[in-house]
């Protein structure tokens, strides 16, 4: 992508208080809350086999997505196209990021849509931040082979991201 800003301005990222959970193995689909209460969406086809993945459901600025984040390891390419058409299937209209890799104050992430990387890249910085508490100053993430540098604050009401391409 040509023409793109060395920087966006600051963006608002809001999680929302469910989280889903996704096993591509067995098709199974579930919500919780973080109030304790867990729905499921899509039961296991074939018992509840392979690993587990998370996935933030976030609004930054206007775009509504979903960021795979791995619990225990990245997802396999089968087990991604899987994550990717599950989901789509769940809510057609948000696009999917898919974390690959993240380690304290790095994030990759695997988009496929050039709207998305922006906002990908912001929410995957507020998600380091307040869900696996990383108290990096900022961000080296990696958004379809492209560098940013992500910084991330609550300034008492939401969260605030700035995505600087690096």
């Amino acid at each position: 992508m040509t023409g793109h800003n060395a920087s966006v301005p600051e963006l608002a990222v809001r999680l929302e208080d469910e989280a889903l959970f996704v096993v591509p193995g067995s098709g199974a689909l579930w919500v919780y809350d973080f109030g304790n209460k867990t729905k499921v969406l899509r039961d296991a086809n074939e018992g509840n086999s392979g690993p587990v993945f998370q996935v933030a459901q976030a609004t930054v600025g206007g775009m509504k997505l979903f960021l795979v984040l791995p619990t225990f390891a990245a997802a396999t390419l089968t087990e991604q196209d899987r994550i990717f058409s599950m989901l789509a299937e769940h809510d057609p209209d948000r696009p999917v990021a898919l974390v690959v890799e993240q380690s304290e104050g790095r994030v990759v992430i695997v988009a496929g849509v050039a709207e998305l990387v922006a906002p990908a890249a912001a929410a995957a910085a507020v998600v380091r931040t307040c869900w696996e508490w990383d108290e990096s100053p900022g961000f080296s993430i990696v958004v379809d082979q492209r560098d940013h540098f992500v910084t991330a604050k609550h300034d008492g009401e939401t969260w605030q991201a700035s995505v600087h391409k690096g």
